[in-house]
């Protein structure tokens, strides 16, 4: 099977002002260094931070581009191409303000379809002209986010419907080749079996509108009520991202659309930029599970977000606070950074995918991944955090060790290094051994970059057999280059 490496397709930040921070840029320029993602998405290129629209004394447009030049210039310049979602509403076109965020976006219908269409035709023929039409081609141009939710488009489904007819036609009256899509659904609509994303579709095809891509997000989580009527945080199932995505392959299969992408702009182990789980080990064998499991049913699994530098809820004041992040505001790596890292070692070929582990191979090197994905207890599962703390995170996974056996036919010398993730690499494991500081010192800072990495051995063998017992979240990786 062809390594499609749909995990590095798309990654994602939080709104495009972020992009414009020094520390936000350094820890890009090492991410596309280590990993090499092809499009990062983003929030808010209209937003009034970035200071695109505005209108005269007679309510006349007014355009500057830029933040967006500068945003968009340095994005290439380390080899990642813009994901583009057209949203939120400027201040001036919002028919109401301020419905999400800390930063106050405006998630809702314009009150002029018309100058609506005028501002997103003239950021792309700004865009155009600035970056060529070649170069456009290869770019996504996502029609707003999540409208099935009401603090992200506080309007009904037509007239998202609407907003997506008028936004596609501006984007492809400047060049019909330019590839939009929708509808960016949330994780509910995978709950509800896609029946918006179903809806879209009909419309769409009864219409003749242009979808080139069709996008969504299948987080794994939803929000029961617990004995009290509150609303809590509750985990599916272990294997719900592969139903999500055997559903949505099967929706678009079977639609008028037949040969459009299915580009996931948005997943996570959860939606919350508090949930605590994101920080722990636990995250690299998620990532590696979930992924290898998946080939070939979508084109990219964006993984929501690259960096805690991300202020939906205003900064996390904990330098591990359950953000997002494969890096922490510090630039100290998590050990989801190092699964991704791992997943790119593979070569173009997949030879095994099993529930643990994954061999690969490229010419005559190989690659092996083995994991101990532990999963979270049943109590946590629906929705009892009690055992869940800042610098108490462990006892909410099924803890269990796991031993994995594998053989390799090997034939001659090879190099082997083996790569190890456990909890002495845990950037948060290893704040925890520094006191758990709010704020650490640039000393502390270095202690935890130097320490959160896989340890490494390097050895040479002539034959490949592993029977290897794994703590719970334990993973270890596998080169094997031959002399």
């Amino acid at each position: 099977m062809e390594n499609d490496q749909y995990f590095k397709k798309c990654v994602a930040f939080g709104r495009a002002t972020e992009g414009l921070r020094a520390d936000f840029q350094e820890q890009m320029r090492e991410l596309q260094r280590d990993i090499g993602f092809s499009y990062v998405r983003f929030h808010g290129i209209f937003h009034d931070d970035m200071a695109v629209y505005d209108e005269d004394e007679n309510g006349n447009p007014i355009y500057w581009f830029g933040y967006v030049d500068k945003l968009i210039d340095f994005l290439l310049s380390v080899h990642i191409r813009p994901f583009l979602e057209l949203a939120f509403m400027p201040i001036q076109l919002a028919t109401v303000p301020n419905t999400t965020f800390w930063w106050k976006a405006n998630g809702c219908p314009p009150t002029d379809y018309q100058k609506w269409h005028d501002l997103v035709r003239a950021t792309i023929l700004h865009l155009t002209e600035r970056y060529g039409e070649e170069e456009l081609k290869t770019w996504y141009f996502e029609i707003w986010n999540e409208p099935n939710l009401d603090s992200f488009f506080q309007g009904t489904q037509q007239e998202y419907f609407r907003l997506y007819t008028v936004t596609a036609e501006a984007v492809k009256s400047v060049c019909p080749d330019y590839k939009v899509g929708g509808p960016s659904t949330s994780g509910a609509d995978f709950r509800d079996g896609l029946g918006y994303l179903k809806e879209f579709i009909r419309y769409a095809s009864e219409n003749h509108l242009p979808v080139d891509f069709f996008c969504a997000h299948p987080y794994p989580t939803c929000w029961a009520l617990d004995g009290d009527g509150s609303e809590r945080m509750g985990y599916i199932s272990k294997d719900i991202c592969l139903q999500f995505l055997d559903n949505i392959r099967a929706i678009v299969d079977s639609s008028p659309y037949p040969d459009a992408e299915i580009m996931l702009t948005e997943w996570n182990s959860s939606p919350s930029p508090r949930d605590l789980v994101h920080d722990t080990p636990f995250m690299a064998s998620f990532l590696l599970y979930n992924y290898t499991q998946n080939y070939g049913k979508v084109d990219s699994l964006g993984y929501w977000t690259f960096t805690d530098i991300f202020e939906e809820n205003g900064p996390g004041r904990s330098p591990f606070h359950g953000g997002f992040g494969l890096i922490n505001v510090d630039n100290v790596k998590k050990p989801s950074y190092w699964a991704f890292w791992m997943l790119n070692q593979l070569g173009e070929e997949i030879l095994e995918v099993g529930q643990d582990y994954v061999v690969a191979r490229s010419g005559d090197n190989y690659q092996v991944i083995i994991w101990n994905y532990c999963y979270y207890t049943d109590e946590f599962a629906d929705g009892d955090r009690s055992k869940l703390s800042e610098t108490k995170r462990e006892e909410i996974f099924q803890n269990k060790e796991l031993t994995v056996e594998l053989s390799l036919k090997l034939q001659g010398t090879y190099d082997q290094t083996v790569y190890t993730l456990d909890e002495d690499t845990s950037a948060y494991h290893n704040w925890l051994k520094l006191g758990a500081p709010q704020y650490p010192t640039a000393a502390q800072v270095k202690t935890m970059q130097e320490t959160s990495r896989p340890k490494t051995e390097h050895s040479t063998v002539q034959a490949f057999h592993i029977r290897q017992t794994l703590c719970p979240h334990e993973v270890k990786c596998y080169i094997l280059n031959k002399r």
